[in-house]
């Protein structure tokens, strides 16, 4: 694995959005609106790591990457304990497999994009087609 050049992490929804973006176009293979986080050759994707060939990550798992989280995706049948925001914005725990995890939090990755890139629950794009999610950080980002 080799680590990414700019280990800043970007700040503001506009900002967040052009690095997804930016990270989008210099590894196209990657992107994948199917998978949060599928991580062939390890269970842990650091920030400060590039996603490896055969790895697939969807507009929220590149979101909660570049802005610091390390995402997880344990083996097949295992489980762990995450906060999550339910549709009342209130936190709740679930237990799931692929989530992003920043100094001992455990977060879905769709809640840790969402807040990164501005969104409300309703105004998320996580279960639409590539196209729609690029449309949409292109907004964003204002470019």
């Amino acid at each position: 694995m080799t680590t990414t050049e700019d280990t800043r992490q970007p700040e503001g929804p506009a900002e967040v959005a052009s690095a997804v973006l930016d990270a989008i176009e210099a590894q196209p293979g990657v992107f994948d609106m199917e998978n949060w986080a599928q991580l062939p050759d390890t269970d842990r994707l650091p920030p400060e790591r590039t996603p490896v060939c055969g790895s697939k990550l969807c507009a929220a798992g590149w979101t909660a990457h570049l802005t610091g989280w390390t995402l997880v995706s344990l083996p097949e049948g295992e489980r762990a304990e995450v906060t999550c925001l339910n549709d009342d914005g209130e936190e709740d725990v679930r237990r799931v497999s692929v989530y992003a995890e920043r100094g001992g939090e455990r977060r879905l990755i769709g809640d840790v994009a969402a807040v990164a890139l501005g969104l409300k629950p309703s105004e998320t794009f996580w279960y639409d087609s590539a196209p729609t999610a690029l449309m949409r950080l292109h907004a964003i980002a204002g470019r």
